[in-house]
Formats: C-alpha cells, structure tokens, sequence
C-alpha cells in the first residue's frame, strides 16, 4: 500500500478530462501544496493515456528535493486501464468509475489504480474537490454525494478570452445565455429543445460574419474562431453545453492564466463571475519550480540533448524552431506540413518535429526526408519544456493551446502561430497584435470558415501549398531580422515578469493563500 494514513490533513481531489494540457498544470500545483505543508494530500483521478506524464510532471517540480512522505502525498492513480490514445475514447469511463471512486475517498477508505495495482491507504476526506470545467457530469457525481458540504472548484486551464467569447454575456462578447435562448425559441417556435440546443451551441456552423468583441482581444469576425478543419470528428455542441454547465454551477473558479498574459480579459471574466456569486482565483502560470533554467528544467532523452548541443555548437544559441501541436490537433493537409519542413531545409534552418497527436500523419517520405537532411529532429514523444529552455532553441511553432503559451513565455521563447480551433485563434490575434510576442501564420488556414476573410487585415488563406510556403519562408526570415528580435525581447520581458508569480510575494501565491483562507484549508 502507499502511505501515508493520516486523517488530519487538508485533502484535494482533482479529475479533468483526458487531455494533458489540462492535467499538467495541476500536477504541479499538487506538488507545490505538499511541499508547502506535510499535512496536504492531493488525489489526483485521471485517464489511463496521463499517468505516465503527470507522474513526471509531478517528478519535475520536485526537482530530486522530495521526501518519501510528500512524494507519497501527491496519489495519482486512474480508475480503470485502458490502451487506447485516442482522448474522445476515454471520456466515458472516467465519468463512469468516477462516483464510485469519490464515495470510497469520502468514506475515508483506500483507491487502488486500475493500471499500476498501487494501493492507496485511507486518508481524510476530500475538503475540496477541483473539476475540470469539462467534467460536469463528475461534479453532478459529487453533488449526488456530498451536496454543497465540499466545495467544487472548477479548473479553467485555456485563454480566458476564448471563454468569454464561448460561455459569457454578450455585454462581454459572448454567445449568451444558450439555455435560455433554447427555451425562448421552443416556446416561440413548437420545436424540439434538443434540436435548437444542437444549432445554437454549434458555433463553428453558426459564424455568419459577426464582429466579436471580447475585451483584451482583437476584434474578430466570429469565422476566424474557427480556421482549420479538423483531423477529427467531435460533438462540439455537447462539449460546450457540458463546459458551460461545469463552470457556470461550480462554487468557483481557478484560473491558470495570468493578469500579466490577459489582464483585460481576466478582469472582464472576474465581473460576470461576481454575477454568478462566484469567486475567480488566477494562480498562473503553474510551471515547475526553476522553470526557464535549463538545468533545473526536466531532462531531455539523450537523443534530443545530443541534438540540441550539436546544434548550438553548429548553428549557434537559439537557431532551432521546435515544431509541435500539441497532444491532439494535427493539420489535415499532408502537404502544407510538408512545405513548412521543406522551408526549413531549404533556408539551413534546424528544427525539431514532434507528433505526439494520435491523428497526425507522417509520411515515411517525410521521416526519411528529415533524417537525411541533417538539420532537424523528429519523434513522437519529445521533452517540451526541456526543449524549450534549452540555449539552442530560439522558437516554438505551435498551435497555441494556452498551456504551451505560457511553457513557451515562461522559457522567453517567442512562438509562430498555427491555431486549430478552441482558445488558440483568439491567442493567436492577441499574442500577434497585442502582446508581439508571436507570429501568426493564415496561408495554413483550410476548411470553409478558414477561408474567409480577417477582420483585421481582409487578408484569406489562397488555399494552395504555393501560398504556404511563401508565407513560411518570409515568416523564417522575419524571424532573423530585426522584428524577430523585438519579438524575442518581448518575451524575455514577459519571462522574466511571470517567474515571480508564485514567489512569496507574488500574485498567484496570494491567490492561492485567498483561496485557502476563504475555504478554510490549511495549505500553508
């Protein structure tokens, strides 16, 4: 069994859905809390596909300093085993094996992981339970068992813009009350409440050339929160409905977001809360502790170290573009990611290919192609945050989910853009316009939203891998010349202002300490 038994602690549980930019930011929140307090235990109830990464996550903020009894405090453990990668898969059962698990904690009995067999010992029940805002049905689960007694948090990992825009008033640029506007046009109409619920919450469907205005982004045609077809078929209605509902019923709200990264939007999405009598805690960005020092960063495999220090002895301090989209998203167009390697090739620019994603696409050609060409790096599976604060690494190609944003910040590594869908669109405009800390690429854009024109220039995508490449080897060069420097140096800035977030003084760790006072939780 894994100790400790203890009953007088402060006890968190924690579940989100299986997506790893979700997870990651709590794993090290987690470790942080018991190393602030022996008495903190932390349950951390995840899909089979996130163990392996949030026990290194976990192992990353510890950084080797741990003690056996605060590394036996932080319980990671899944609820049954499964092989499959793909995230959709694996939304069911976690929902499923939820309640049983939350009864056997609340009656201060022992988990056991499905996957590992680990035991886990009995310990106090969970004070507080913290939620995904796309588990809704897990915090119905945990209403049916404890009512209001413990406090649901609802963990809110994306740009917080974005949000606003999908779940918020319209005052604020948002869609509205959905619910209410089902019920008004049932009423109105005589049609079913499921149909009209399946056209108003499919937004992507629904962009007819509105100009949306969210506060602390630019303005935008509603079409460009949608740019890319997708490698994957998802019920977008149902995901929304599901994330409203679990932000908008939840007791309160943490935000892993920063004031410094979007205080408009922060300070706009603190407003509506306080209508809904909800409290909003910012305590990001959660990255691990000696974050942005290569040598306190979680390692590399050899294989990429090798690489990055041959690199930097060729090529020089930050001459790779590390190339990844995270977990889930991949382009559907072959040959647009094709003609960005070959970009990179043909200007004698190194880089690093990762396609973690279970829907990516990667040709033998293209393998066979970056392995004879002598400047870059491909694999599956790659150290992100290693990676990224290495010396020799100078940009990050991204999709710009809000998790990698902030990893690329906090590593003052400016990005070149490539958004999907979800919060990366809007990031994208902000972090391009705004913050210039990135490039945003258009020729990549595909699908019948994709297409259309931005508001902020009356530039569309032309559609064709021509264009991509053009677009790409402009931007590489951008990248070398002077506004590729004024990008950098406006990360570095917003690095060096973000590390001090959690220190004694900072912002997030007084959220955090408000966060405790106000639930009556000894976390520190």
């Amino acid at each position: 069994m894994a100790s400790p038994t203890d009953f007088s602690s402060s006890h968190i549980l924690f579940s989100a859905a299986p997506a790893w930019g979700h997870v990651r930011p709590f794993c090290v929140l987690a470790a942080r809390l018991v190393k602030e307090n022996n008495t903190v235990v932390t349950t951390l109830l995840l899909s089979p596909n996130l163990l392996k990464n949030a026990k290194a996550e976990i192992d990353s903020e510890f950084r080797g300093q741990e003690t056996q009894s605060s590394r036996q405090r932080v319980r990671v453990l899944s609820a049954y085993a499964s092989d499959a990668e793909d995230p959709f898969s694996l939304i069911a059962p976690l929902i499923q094996t939820y309640p049983a698990v939350y009864q056997s904690l609340v009656e201060s009995k022992s988990v056991s992981c499905s996957v590992t067999g680990t035991v886990f010992n009995p310990v106090s029940p969970p004070n507080a339970v913290v939620l995904d805002f796309f588990c809704h049905p897990q915090m119905l689960a945990t209403r049916a068992i404890t009512g209001n007694s413990v406090p649901i948090i609802s963990w809110f990992t994306g740009h917080v813009a974005t949000g606003i825009r999908f779940w918020g008033p319209k005052t604020l640029g948002g869609y509205g009350d959905i619910e209410k506007q089902v019920d008004e046009e049932a009423a109105r109409t005589g049609r079913s409440p499921k149909e009209i619920s399946d056209e108003l919450y499919n937004f992507p469907k629904r962009a007819n050339g509105e100009i949306v205005r969210v506060p602390g982004v630019p303005e935008m045609y509603d079409w460009e929160y949608f740019p890319q077809n997708l490698p994957f078929e998802m019920p977008f209605g149902e995901f929304m409905k599901i994330a409203v509902n679990g932000l908008r019923e939840a007791d309160a709200c943490f935000v892993t977001s920063s004031y410094l990264f979007e205080a408009d939007s922060i300070n706009a999405l603190k407003t509506y809360f306080s209508e809904l009598k909800q409290d909003v805690f910012v305590i990001g960005p959660l990255l691990p502790s000696g974050y942005g020092i290569v040598s306190e960063s979680a390692r590399g495999s050899r294989e990429t170290q090798e690489f990055l220090d041959k690199t930097q002895l060729r090529f020089g301090e930050r001459s790779v573009t590390l190339i990844s989209f995270g977990t889930v998203f991949w382009p559907t167009v072959q040959g647009y990611i094709e003609e960005v390697i070959e970009a990179f090739i043909e200007k004698n620019a190194p880089f690093i290919l990762c396609y973690a994603s279970p829907f990516a696409n990667i040709s033998e050609n293209l393998k066979q192609r970056i392995a004879r060409c002598g400047l870059g790096l491909i694999s599956k599976w790659l150290p992100q945050q290693y990676i990224l604060n290495h010396p020799a690494t100078g940009w990050f190609m991204t999709h710009g989910g809000h998790n990698s944003v902030l990893e690329s910040l906090g590593s003052g590594i400016p990005m070149i853009c490539w958004p999907f869908e979800a919060d990366q669109p809007a990031g994208a405009a902000h972090m391009s316009i705004n913050l210039k800390v990135a490039f945003e690429l258009i020729e990549v854009r595909t699908g019948p939203n994709g297409m259309k024109p931005l508001l902020r220039s009356g530039h569309k995508a032309s559609g064709t891998r021509e264009a991509v490449g053009v677009e790409i080897r402009r931007v590489i060069d951008l990248c070398r010349g002077d506004q590729g420097k004024e990008l950098r140096q406006n990360a570095m800035e917003l690095k060096t202002e973000l590390s001090k977030s959690w220190d004694e003084n900072g912002i997030s760790k007084k959220e955090m300490k408000r966060f405790a006072e106000t639930y009556n939780l000894h976390l520190f």
